[in-house]
């Protein structure tokens, strides 16, 4: 609760593990904030106490420390925030990522006289483990993202923009009371991120789109993105098919283009790790749905002699990654380098 005694305007929610550094950095881009009237959740994965003693360091009677005797995962730990908020809207902060100054003052903004609005979202600057902004991949991120060419504003219905992925929760504020948070489903797993965005849209629901980064998003190697590719995108094809399911989203071609690109993204991590079968099913489904060159390159990998299409596919990779690590070798200096 506030000073007066009520609930808060936003309720910030900070899932950490063992990243006292940038939990420290965080937790400052979250109090320093131009909208003073939110409170924050720190859900500790470790019950640390270099954690607790970071949260303490702050001698600040908005923070709220929930320390976990035993690692719940991912999900469970972020999804018990959102269920202590008591803020009309939501947020989640990871504790490698960081707010800019204004940026809650300006994604609640829109809420005001607007009951239809479920979701106000931003543009994020990834940045490298350092804080080096990563312009390149900030732009690309843009592309997959569909927001580069969104138009800033209201956008109702919402569901298309949610199912595209142009809502990211690193960026997005909701409102609270438009999720069931207890009916979050285990399945969701990694990628509930997808799933709470997707389920603020539903029934119509609006969204706001404020074309400018507000959240600095870091990039490492611990990224469970990096880490755990086939659960994550098997989890967001589980969402999607039960958001298109649910018949509570009305066009369902944007759910079924996101699950072929889904598909066909499937097929080339199998093909990665060897299961042919696997690879052949992803990529002939999602070529049914949407014909694109990844499902028909997967399909003929999938059919060359067994161990040549995995070989092609690591080739393949191997000199992606070489030739992402050359560019980021030779990236100038900016400001913040210096």
């Amino acid at each position: 609760m506030t000073a007066n005694d009520r609930p808060p305007l936003v309720s910030v929610v900070v899932p950490t593990y063992k990243r006292t550094a940038m939990l420290r950095e965080a937790l400052g881009s979250v109090l320093g904030q131009t909208l003073r009237d939110l409170e924050v959740i720190v859900c500790d994965n470790a019950d640390d106490p270099e954690t607790r003693e970071v949260v303490a360091s702050f001698d600040d009677d908005r923070i709220t420390y929930v320390g976990r005797p035993e690692n719940i995962g991912m999900m469970a730990n972020a999804i018990d925030g959102f269920r202590r908020a008591t803020g009309e809207l939501v947020i989640k902060l990871d504790d490698d990522d960081a707010f800019e100054p204004d940026a809650l003052e300006t994604l609640a903004a829109p809420f005001a006289d607007r009951p239809e609005l479920t979701a106000s979202f931003c543009d994020l600057q990834l940045v490298d483990v350092a804080g080096h902004e990563l312009a390149e991949a900030t732009t690309t991120l843009q592309h997959d993202t569909h927001r580069e060419s969104l138009a800033e504003g209201l956008h109702a219905p919402s569901s298309a923009i949610a199912a595209q992925g142009a809502v990211s929760l690193s960026g997005a504020l909701l409102r609270r009371a438009a999720i069931d948070w207890f009916a979050v489903p285990e399945q969701a797993g990694t990628s509930y991120d997808l799933y709470l965005t997707v389920a603020a849209a539903q029934d119509g629901a609006a969204a706001w789109y404020t074309r400018r980064p507000l959240v600095r998003y870091r990039i490492h190697g611990a990224n469970d993105s990096v880490k755990n590719v086939i659960p994550s995108l098997e989890a967001s094809q589980f969402i999607l098919r039960e958001a298109l399911e649910s018949g509570r989203h009305g066009d369902p071609a944007p759910f079924q283009e996101r699950m072929a690109q889904g598909d066909a993204r499937l097929a080339r991590e199998y093909l990665l790790c060897g299961d042919r079968g696997r690879a052949l099913q992803r990529a002939l489904r999602s070529l049914r749905v949407h014909p694109t060159r990844a499902a028909v390159a997967a399909i003929a990998l999938s059919l060359l002699p067994r161990g040549l299409g995995t070989a092609v596919s690591r080739r393949r990779r191997a000199a992606y990654l070489g030739t992402a690590e050359r560019r980021a070798a030779t990236r100038p200096p900016t400001a913040i380098d210096n």
